[in-house]
């Protein structure tokens, strides 16, 4: 599979059509409008999951939201699952949690690196008295336990971290997505329609 760069998530919706069984919600605008004015940041690193990343940003595009991918560093980063490549223009110690609306952390291998970043930490702490939504799936949890934030909250994610999550004082379940005040989480891939869908309800409230 040839590489595929996104560096300001720019190219049109077809060139997901090279990614084979990438899971995306195609819905337009739904009852829930127009969110032009909002902004979400994606915070992935090296090893991201492809569709976790991409398919919540298409969906946030056709609500006309500005997503922006953060990381720890400026450059390319890869997918582990594909050939997928995004250009990282903007770092976390560049912005402030008060610059967005909701924030989406993926799965895949990236969260094993950005959970031991202080300024990835940082700012999900900072982000999380905002009250605003915060959004994760698969593996993304993990780095919400290690922010200390999840002490009380009922979450869910992939089966594998539950007992982590659980030692981090969160209530954790079986459910395609489970939404907790600010706290939006899902467990796999098969789970992004809903995931993309809470996200989107979240951003309207």
């Amino acid at each position: 599979m040839k590489t595929k760069n996104f560096p300001n998530f720019g190219k049109k919706v077809c060139a997901l059509a090279l990614m084979g069984g990438l899971v995306f919600s195609t819905a337009l605008l739904s009852e829930n409008g127009n969110l032009e004015g909002k902004k979400v940041a994606v915070i992935i690193a090296e090893g991201f999951h492809d569709a976790e990343t991409l398919s919540p940003v298409f969906h946030l595009r056709a609500h006309n939201v500005q997503a922006v991918f953060l990381s720890t560093a400026k450059g390319r980063i890869s997918a582990y699952n594909s050939g997928v490549v995004i250009d990282i223009e903007t770092t976390l110690d560049e912005v402030r949690a008060l610059d967005f609306d909701a924030v989406i952390l993926p799965g895949g291998r990236a969260p094993a690196s950005l959970r031991e970043d202080q300024n990835v930490l940082r700012f999900v702490r900072d982000f999380s008295e905002t009250g605003r939504p915060i959004a994760g799936i698969c593996h993304g949890p993990q780095v919400l336990a290690s922010a200390g934030v999840v002490e009380g909250v009922e979450l869910t994610g992939f089966r594998g971290i539950e007992d982590e999550m659980k030692e981090a004082g969160a209530n954790f379940v079986d459910r395609e997505v489970v939404i907790d005040g600010q706290f939006i989480t899902s467990r796999l891939p098969g789970d992004l329609p809903a995931f993309n869908q809470a996200i989107v309800e979240g951003l309207s409230n």
